[in-house]
């Protein structure tokens, strides 16, 4: 069904008694009112839709798998480094080993216990379910030693133990995000050795909770398939329901009229307006994703990742890219899709990026750096000849500079040159983008001044 704008020129008073033409406009006015609230919607309702499409898909198994899948409140680990063939998340990483959960607080408070983990980045990042950090749990927080965090939902009064501190969710339902840096595949047993000592236990039973089952050995992660259209509105409907907020009241309430929050049937008019209204409303979304936040020489930072606050559209851009992004404090993501001469980067071309010999990550808490290939359209990691996803300081056998500066070359045909070959980072042979992680990045870093290299275009 198209725009109400596309098509009123269908009725004219010429040859239309004044009944019909106040009916159309009455059509018109209610396509419009549906489909500015449906925009709205869609804008406001991203990032909570993609954290509840993520929650069914990923605890949608009786057991703990090594897919990163497990019922509610279990971890589920995932025991190697994603790639290309994982789809369930957008711009996964490929330097570390996740280890998830999806918790609900209305089941009462879970306690995280943590092994002891020297000489290693770890963390568990913990977001409501609008993407809101709650808390992150890692070396530079808590240290390297054991530790046992708990998390409850807001206005909950069970009493806790002295020693265990407490996080409040606003959300029932909670995403543990958690990741273990891996130097390359010689260390994946070191750290899903580490991935078993992880517990997530009730608080009624800690500390003598059972240990968790042995997960079934499952290769690939499952793919997600997100909701179009209409059934995108159900979704939203159903996500806002069980994760109310009183201090969206002023946004949700108005979206009672289109069925959000109030079960009103909706008129074929009403509907056609919403079709059209997710179309657009994700284009807006998806422009912002392509340059949002602060852009630094041709690099696109996020400075307000996890702390949202009433910025929904930042919130909606920045979930497209990468669901659930750490606070800049943890890690940092700036990505581009242009070169040095503000043009869409493309496997068709030839680039280059050189690197200080020391970027600023704060290595005494495992700090380190990547930049990693992904499709430009649907920002997944892409197959390649060489089986690589990314370079950075974890990466073996690179060639640097005569003063410890790193040249990576970036192309869709591997180059002849030995050295280049080195350094050579994949593209596809279509539109690509590159994203660089600073894992706890430097002070410095998060004020907005640091600059990243350009992206020099060599052909």
């Amino acid at each position: 069904m198209g725009r109400w704008s596309d098509r009123a020129g269908a009725v004219s008073s010429d040859d239309a008694t004044a009944a019909d033409w106040e009916a159309a406009l009455d059509q018109k006015a209610e396509y419009d009112f549906s489909y500015a609230l449906g925009v709205s919607a869609v804008v406001y309702g991203w990032a909570p839709v993609m954290m509840d499409v993520a929650r069914v898909l990923q605890t949608s198994v009786v057991a703990p798998q090594t897919n990163g899948q497990a019922p509610l409140n279990q971890f589920g680990p995932i025991t190697r480094l994603w790639d290309w063939r994982d789809r369930s998340y957008t711009t996964a990483n490929n330097d570390t080993l996740y280890l998830q959960a999806w918790l609900d607080l209305a089941e009462g408070p879970m306690v995280i216990e943590v092994p002891p983990i020297p000489d290693r980045y770890w963390i568990v990042q913990v977001v409501d379910m609008y993407t809101e950090s709650v808390v992150d749990v890692c070396n530079a927080t808590v240290g390297n030693h054991a530790e046992a965090v708990a998390i409850a939902l807001e206005g909950s009064s069970e009493p806790f133990p002295a020693d265990v501190p407490v996080h409040r969710s606003r959300t029932p339902y909670v995403w543990l995000a958690g990741r273990l840096g891996v130097t390359g595949p010689a260390d994946v047993p070191a750290a899903v050795e580490l991935q078993r000592q992880f517990r997530l236990t009730p608080l009624a039973h800690y500390p003598d909770g059972p240990v968790p089952p042995e997960p079934i050995e499952v290769e690939e992660a499952p793919e997600v398939e997100f909701p179009q259209g209409i059934e995108w509105f159900h979704r939203l409907d159903a996500v806002l329901r069980a994760n109310p907020l009183d201090s969206a009241a002023p946004v949700v309430d108005q979206l009672a009229a289109i069925g959000i929050g109030s079960g009103r049937r909706l008129t074929d008019n009403q509907l056609g307006a919403l079709n059209q209204a997710f179309i657009d409303g994700s284009a807006i979304i998806r422009d912002a994703a392509m340059f949002s936040a602060t852009p630094v020489n041709g690099w696109n930072w996020e400075f307000n990742a996890g702390r949202y606050g009433h910025d929904y559209l930042a919130r909606a851009a920045i979930n497209m890219n990468s669901i659930g992004l750490n606070v800049p404090e943890r890690a940092i993501y700036p990505k581009r899709y242009v070169d040095d001469q503000n043009e869409q980067l493309h496997g068709a071309r030839t680039y280059t990026w050189t690197v200080p010999a020391e970027m600023p990550v704060n290595v005494e808490v495992g700090g380190f750096w990547s930049v990693t290939m992904y499709d430009a359209v649907d920002r997944f990691m892409v197959e390649n000849e060489l089986g690589r996803q990314k370079i950075g300081s974890m990466t073996d056998h690179l060639v640097r500079n005569d003063d410890g500066s790193l040249t990576i070359h970036i192309s869709y045909e591997r180059p002849t040159d030995t050295t280049r070959a080195a350094n050579w980072l994949p593209a596809p042979q279509d539109e690509f983008m590159l994203q660089v992680r600073l894992y706890e990045p430097e002070p410095h870093v998060l004020d907005g001044t640091y600059e990243l290299p350009q992206v020099i275009r060599t052909d």
